[in-house]
């Protein structure tokens, strides 16, 4: 059996202030940084082999969390990044909707597969996550593989594996340093924990 443990990373300010933060590198902000801190207990006792993190900074501060002293390795790859945004990052959901109304009416018709003005459309983002998930779990057969990314990442990473549909999406909540878990037999794949936040009970 391979165990897949899907973390996203903390709090930014970013989020926050619900602009959209896609691309952008930035650091976790003080309740993003607790949330980790958070991951570090949760993880204490739980074997990982290795662990995949997107390049952005806020992933990789919650990798790190999560890590703390132990000495398996932290890969960094691109893939894992968010959705590219493009022009429309650091915006709210208001701003687009003033400044790029023909966005904001495309995401309403078709959210899969509107591209966003120089990034990408979300069905862009989920070929690329896929691609990068089934590599990752190609290299590493009946281990335990944590990856520390994005809302947006591991809602892929759930449809693709558990419905096998992007369609399905938005159906899967992912909240900051939410743990979900997947366990694959084979081509099987269970779901055996989705958004769990119980750590950051006293946040």
């Amino acid at each position: 059996m391979t165990k897949l443990y899907l973390i996203r990373h903390g709090e930014t300010e970013e989020n926050a202030n619900r602009r959209f933060c896609g691309w952008t590198d930035v650091s976790l902000n003080q309740l993003g940084k607790s949330q980790a801190l958070r991951l570090t207990n949760a993880f204490k006792n739980i074997e990982i082999d290795v662990m995949y993190t997107s390049n952005l900074r806020r992933a990789k501060e919650t990798a790190e969390a999560i890590k703390g002293d132990k000495n398996y390795p932290i890969h960094e790859i691109t893939s894992l990044r968010e959705l590219n945004f493009g022009r429309v990052e650091g915006l709210t959901i208001e701003e687009i909707q003033k400044n790029y109304p023909e966005v904001y009416r495309e995401l309403e018709n078709d959210y899969v597969r509107v591209k966003f003005p120089d990034g990408e459309s979300l069905q862009e983002m989920h070929e690329r996550v896929v691609n990068a998930l089934e590599e990752i779990l190609h290299q590493h057969r009946e281990k335990h593989i944590a990856i520390i990314a994005h809302s947006g990442v591991i809602r892929s990473m759930v449809a693709h594996l558990i419905t096998g549909n992007i369609s399905y999406h938005w159906n899967f909540k992912v909240d900051h340093c939410s743990i979900s878990i997947i366990e694959k037999h084979g081509d099987f794949c269970v779901l055996t924990a989705l958004n769990d936040t119980c750590h950051l009970n006293d946040i």
